[in-house]
Parts: C-alpha cells; sequence; structure tokens
C-alpha cells in the first residue's frame, strides 16, 4: 500500500451512539469513518471517540472545549463532530401516562447554541443529526415524537451558525436497515450493521466531504 498522507485530528463528541454501545466493533461510526480515510484516502487521520454513554447536551456543554483543546496541534487541521440529542429526549420521570424529558426543548436548544456557537469559532465544525430510536412502543413513539422537534430545533441553529447539518431522524426512523439494527440491539442502540448505516450516509454527505477535503 502506498504511504498514507497525514491527515486531520478528528474530534467526535455525543453520547452511546457516537461512542458505540451494542457495536461488536467497539468504534462506532467514527472508527468506521477513521479506517474508510485510510483504506480508501490514503489519510492518516487522527479519530478521536468521545462519546460518553448517558451523557445529555447539559453534560457535553461542560466537557468538549476542554477535551477539544487537549487534542488540538498547530501542525494538524482539526474538525470537531457533535452528534446529541437522544438522552436529551429520554424519559426522565414516568408520572403515569405522563413522563418528561431529561432536558426540555428550551434548554437544549440553548446548550446547543452554546455548544456549537463556540465550537464554530474554535475549528471547523459537523454536526450529526440525531438517530431515531426504534419504531414500536408508545415509549419510543414519544422519544421519537420529542426528537423530531430537537432536530428541528437543531437544524435551524446550524443554519444560524452556518454550520453543516446532518439531518437523520426521518432517514432512520423510515429506514428499515436501521430500524432492524434496532430490533437486534436494544431499541436505542443499534448492532455493528446499524453504525455502519450511519458512517455510510455520513462518508457520502457533502458537509462531510467538503471539510475533510475528498
Amino acid at each position: 500500500m502506498a504511504e498514507g498522507v497525514t491527515g486531520h485530528r478528528i474530534c467526535c463528541f455525543g453520547d452511546s451512539l457516537v461512542n458505540g454501545v451494542r457495536d461488536s466493533e467497539k468504534g462506532g461510526w467514527p472508527m468506521r469513518l477513521g479506517r474508510r480515510l485510510l483504506d480508501e484516502a490514503k489519510r492518516e487521520t487522527t479519530i478521536y471517540n468521545l462519546g460518553i454513554r448517558a451523557e445529555t447536551s447539559e453534560g457535553l456543554k461542560t466537557r468538549w472545549k476542554f477535551e477539544a483543546e487537549l487534542r488540538m496541534v498547530a501542525e494538524f487541521p482539526t474538525i470537531l463532530m457533535f452528534s446529541f440529542g437522544v438522552n436529551d429526549a429520554n424519559h426522565a420521570e414516568d408520572r403515569g401516562e405522563e413522563t418528561t424529558m431529561r432536558v426540555s426543548p428550551a434548554k437544549s436548544a440553548a446548550n446547543a447554541v452554546d455548544i456549537i456557537g463556540e465550537a464554530s469559532k474554535l475549528a471547523p465544525t459537523l454536526w450529526i443529526g440525531p438517530q431515531a430510536v426504534i419504531d414500536g412502543s408508545k415509549s419510543s413513539r414519544e422519544i421519537n415524537e420529542r426528537l423530531e422537534g430537537l432536530n428541528q430545533i437543531y437544524a435551524e441553529t446550524a443554519r444560524g451558525f452556518d454550520v453543516p447539518y446532518l439531518d437523520l431522524h426521518a432517514t432512520t426512523l423510515a429506514d428499515q436497515d436501521w430500524q432492524r439494527a434496532l430490533r437486534r440491539g436494544d431499541g436505542y442502540h443499534p448492532d455493528r450493521a446499524g453504525y455502519d448505516r450511519v458512517a455510510e450516509l455520513i462518508w457520502n454527505w457533502d458537509g462531510w466531504k467538503r471539510a475533510i477535503g475528498l
């Protein structure tokens, strides 16, 4: 194989769907992007998987900048990637027929403004929208309805900061491959095929291609 070309440092922030929970390859979509960059583009890119299971936008807001700056060096261009929202939309309290979100839509929107606004000043930033949970029970349908609302807020926020946004909610809600992967997982996290699918969608996205120079 020809000698690899040294590429970007890419910091991937988010929750368990970034981290790769239920992925038998133990790397989620960030690992798959790094592997394709090396195998197909001959880029020795450094991928940092900075996903934390169960983290909401509240937790992410407090840590991402510190962790990003630790990994940024002048010699290599940095790309910041974010994907969050499912834990914000998840159930915090159950009161019979009513449940509350872990993070309210207003607070999630404010956190997104803080995170993406600051990130876009620091380095080129990409935002991967939240993926749908399994389309099944009343509980999961409620989470997907909340995610649809957050997704609209996030997309509008991204436009305001001129940050590329990959809208995945409607795609993954309707995509039978993703839904089957969720059934083989736990309804929130897919098996390896689901992470393959998200990585493919990101790889073919113009926002990714422009940022990485493919």
